[in-house]
């Protein structure tokens, strides 16, 4: 009981302290000259919490709300002394918010603070700078570079900030002044928060057909996007003179950058094939993968050619690939590379029977992709329905596609069968022994959708089968009183209580 009781008077304390809080701003707020002495007491306690016992994110939203007013008056007034000291104290507020900005569960609230307060600065410059405070912008980057960790919270919440042109075009002028002067290599920790600032500039037809400015008065510079893409041109040059021999985890992210930020507004392209290619033969999982979409692109828009890029895709296919993060790309890059109906038959087999026989040790929702996958393969390429028929005369001893062969040409898949889909008719979940039974009767006249499927998981998977089952079972519409069989029930003809 004395427990429950301390937890209710820390429920009732905590508002408490708030109003205290936003009663004593009004009345530093409301007083003809500002109280310097309280105002050193608001950021004093910023700067102590959370020992105080105060909320830092509250102590924030009062500041907040403080230097907000605080910035008009002294633009109005002419106490240039007692300027000189509310100057002071705003640039030691901002000192706090920025080591603030790296801790989880207060860097939401600091950064919307300085957000917030650069919205204010804008309208209410401090002299002797004027427009847009674009150096508040360098100072909050400059906290996230160079933290200890990447700062993957603060990073998430200042992306957000970074769907407005006007925080978009200042971040991408203030990150080329920041590259760092060593190389990738020697400081893994900074690169990666480095990169990470970069894959948050985002060029994509959302943002600018939304054109959403974080300060009003940017709206009067229009958002010059070739000349933002030189600027982009030249930081994708900067990363790659510094990104040479870096470990796996840079490399997947320097790819990232690349294929969601960088690919689509670089003046040369084809010159990226080198570095694809290398990513693609020097790598597996992740990495390869991402190689593989960049030189899908480069493909599609630069008319390049590469040979061997169905023997790869086709041995990115292995059991690992369950647990790669990026495997939802794999089956997206390869229905598009298998859309063509002018492959030969025996390529596109092998792919066919590698798919089945790996849907044999997939996780459910894989499996059902997978399945999903083969079907579309044999509406596409209609000669290879045999594998259906031959399904009841080649079973797995007999078989003769040879799944360890790395050539797909050579797998021999053209001369076997589909007895994987008919054994997984037997699997275990509903779900994925119907989407098996394609094979039973006449193909589906259209292809499946693989999109949604994608984004599935397990647990989705699960809920639509306990809803599916829980139709099955009646419920008692009489409320039970005691541990008696409830009165005319077909049972108690024959057994009763003792």
């Amino acid at each position: 009981m004395k427990r429950l009781a301390g937890k209710k008077d820390e429920d009732i304390a905590e508002p408490l302290a708030k109003k205290r809080l936003q009663a004593k701003a009004n009345s530093l707020l409301n007083a003809k000259n500002v109280d310097i002495k309280t105002l050193e007491g608001f950021v004093k306690l910023l700067k102590d919490s959370p020992d105080n016992g105060v909320p830092a994110g509250e102590v924030m939203n009062v500041l907040e709300v403080i230097f907000k007013n605080l910035l008009k008056r002294i633009t109005r007034e002419g106490d240039e002394k007692q300027a000189l000291k509310i100057h002071k104290l705003y640039e030691e507020t901002w000192l706090l918010l920025r080591e603030n900005l790296l801790v989880d569960s207060e860097g939401a609230v600091a950064l919307k603070v300085c957000m917030q307060l650069i919205k204010v600065e804008a309208k209410h410059p401090i002299a002797p700078r004027k427009g847009w405070p674009t150096h508040r912008i360098r100072e909050i980057l400059d906290t996230l570079l160079n933290s200890e960790e990447t700062p993957t919270n603060a990073l998430a919440n200042y992306g957000k900030y970074c769907k407005n042109l006007d925080v978009l075009e200042i971040t991408l002028k203030q990150i080329l002044e920041l590259v760092p002067k060593d190389d990738f290599k020697d400081i893994p920790v900074k690169a990666m928060n480095f990169l990470s600032i970069v894959n948050l500039l985002d060029f994509g037809k959302t943002v600018l057909s939304t054109a959403d400015y974080h300060v009003e008065s940017a709206k009067s510079h229009a958002f010059n996007l070739e000349q933002n893409q030189k600027r982009l041109n030249n930081l994708w040059l900067a990363i790659m003179t510094k990104g040479s021999e870096v470990e796996e985890k840079l490399h997947r992210q320097i790819l990232v950058v690349l294929l969601e930020r960088v690919i689509n507004h670089l003046n040369d392209p084809i010159q990226l094939t080198d570095f694809l290619m290398d990513s693609l033969h020097q790598f597996d999982g992740p990495i390869a993968l991402l190689a593989l979409q960049g030189i899908f692109t480069l493909m599609q828009k630069q008319n390049i050619t590469y040979p061997d890029v169905y023997e790869k895709l086709y041995n990115m296919f292995y059991p690992r690939m369950f647990f790669n993060k990026y495997k939802a790309r794999l089956f997206y890059l390869a229905d598009i590379f298998l859309t063509s109906t002018h492959l030969p038959e025996n390529l596109v087999a092998a792919f066919v029977k590698r798919l089945a026989r790996l849907a044999l040790q997939s996780p459910t929702e894989d499996a059902v992709i997978m399945i999903r996958f083969v079907c579309n393969l044999l509406l596409r390429h209609t000669g290879l329905q045999k594998l259906i028929r031959a399904s009841h005369a080649i079973d797995e001893v007999s078989d003769p596609y040879n799944d360890s062969e790395t050539d797909p040409v050579k797998s021999e898949a053209i001369n076997s069968s589909l007895w994987e889909i008919t054994l997984l008719q037997k699997h275990v979940v509903p779900e994925v022994a119907n989407a098996a039974r394609f094979i039973n009767s006449s193909l589906p006249i259209m292809e499946f959708d693989l999109g949604p499927l994608l984004d599935r998981k397990e647990c989705n998977i699960f809920d639509d089968e306990l809803q599916s089952k829980a139709k099955q079972f009646a419920l008692n519409y009489e409320r039970p009183a005691n541990l008696a069989l409830p009165k005319n029930e077909f049972v108690t003809k024959y057994w009763e209580f003792i």
